[in-house]
């Protein structure tokens, strides 16, 4: 971390001196006297130009939805943009040989090519993200209080709830666009990832004074410090690497969804989905979904806006468990 002067009118105000000179000189300027030699306020643009979060797996889902929501896409398109990231391809590979796929298929496969026609394309837009989530979420995030397993967890519980449900959102509207179940999987996925930014940017000396704080950090802890929270990065990554626009209001009010100026239902969904997969975490007790029922009460009003019923979402919710736990997460990517 660099330091400079907190005097505006000298000239080390925009100097980037190191920790040495400022410990040199008991963190007072050489050059006015008067001023602390501080550092500078992290800003977002600043975060996102220091920390490489994103794999080019994550970079390449907007481009690979595109691809696959197109009749006129060929395997080679889609093989050519997966082969932009060599662990990636090593992944799919390896999961297309693992017994969940193989023993439908028999023998094994050794390109791209084979591993992609023996996922399904359908399939192929998720297992990508699984694969990339594992390569994000792999470090425990110490401001946070969490491990990269539980996140990984828990953004795959998400997007597999996103995914499923979305297709059932029910809006009396005719002019209502249901949103594509490939866009609600990724908002599932990723909205966390601000997170991941923030943990890494403090890992990498990015911001002592996060070195104080009691985890969890908290979105509050985040706006006073840093001045902006893991939301506010999050929105900030999608729109870098541009994501669907139609992703970015659900998340950004997901805390608050019945006051989204865009997609409500989705909003309101992806809420109550982040909500219930905290409530019921893969660690707990084996539960039935009369049990999770019974212990889950979401915002009547936020359900309603979706127009699913309670027990059909709490039923997907109780899958995405089972997903996790009996290692059906795409051949279990470990």
């Amino acid at each position: 971390m660099s330091y400079q002067c907190s005097n505006s009118e000298c000239a080390n105000s925009t100097a980037q001196l190191p920790r040495q000179a400022a410990e040199k000189f008991d963190y007072i300027c050489f050059l006015c006297g008067t001023g602390e030699l501080v550092e500078p306020a992290a800003t977002l643009d600043d975060l996102l130009e220091k920390v490489d979060i994103l794999p080019v797996s994550l970079q390449i889902l907007p481009r690979l939805q595109i691809l696959l929501n197109d009749d006129n896409s060929s395997l080679d398109d889609i093989a050519t943009t997966t082969r932009t990231d060599a662990s990636l391809v090593s992944r799919l590979i390896h999961v297309s040989n693992s017994a969940f796929y193989s023993l439908a298929h028999g023998g094994l496969c050794s390109s791209v090519e084979q591993a992609l026609t023996r996922i399904g394309l359908n399939k192929a837009y998720s297992v990508v993200g699984y694969v990339a989530a594992k390569q994000v979420y792999c470090k425990y995030l110490t401001l946070y209080g969490l491990s990269g397993q539980k996140m990984w967890e828990d953004s795959v519980r998400t997007a597999f709830c996103m995914e499923n449900l979305a297709p059932k959102i029910f809006v009396s509207s005719d002019s209502y666009e249901y949103p594509d179940p490939s866009i609600a999987y990724t908002a599932g996925l990723l909205w966390p990832v601000g997170k991941m930014v923030i943990s890494q940017f403090h890992q990498n000396g990015g911001c002592s004074a996060l070195d104080d704080i009691t985890p969890p950090l908290t979105p509050h802890d985040e706006k006073n410090i840093l001045g902006f929270t893991h939301l506010d990065v999050t929105l900030a990554l999608m729109e870098k690497w541009r994501f669907p626009s139609q992703m970015i209001s659900p998340i950004e009010y997901k805390d608050n969804p019945l006051r989204c100026p865009g997609d409500r239902p989705f909003a309101c969904l992806l809420s109550l989905v982040i909500a219930s997969v905290e409530a019921f975490p893969v660690e707990g007790d084996d539960q039935e979904i009369e049990e999770l029922a019974s212990g889950f009460s979401p915002d009547s009003e936020t359900l309603a806006i979706t127009g699913i019923r309670k027990m059909e979402f709490i039923e997907v919710v109780w899958q995405s468990i089972q997903f996790v736990k009996k290692g059906t997460v795409v051949g279990r990517l470990k």
